[in-house]
């Protein structure tokens, strides 16, 4: 489901004073709260503006990619990394995970299957 810039600001808004909004039809309550939560958490770390739909995918740069994946590997966590940068957290998991598998193609000259 697709909400609105505004629907997301009153449920923050409405989250921050210790209430829930009205959980929308077709919805669960837990997925519903859960993604208030990351609304939320995403406002703090990057406004108000981050609750925005973009009209464009971003093309990441390997440098860019690197300085998130290396945030990952050095302990944060994925999903705090991710919500920081505005993606989504299994995009990233998918770029650590190719970090390590690359890596360890690197070391021992072929790719590792496992």
């Amino acid at each position: 489901m697709r909400y609105t810039y505004e629907y997301k600001r009153k449920c923050v808004e409405l989250y921050r004073e210790g209430k829930w909004p009205e959980t929308p039809e077709g919805v669960s309550d837990k997925s519903f709260r859960d993604k208030v939560r990351l609304w939320v958490r995403a406002e703090d770390s990057r406004g108000p503006e981050a609750l925005k739909h973009k009209n464009f995918n971003r093309n990441w740069t390997p440098e860019e990619r690197l300085e998130l994946v290396s945030q990952v590997m050095s302990g944060k966590s994925c999903v705090s990394v991710a919500i920081e940068a505005g993606i989504q957290d299994r995009l990233l998991y998918q770029w650590v995970q190719n970090y390590k598998t690359n890596v360890i193609h690197l070391f021992y000259g072929r790719r590792c299957t496992q």
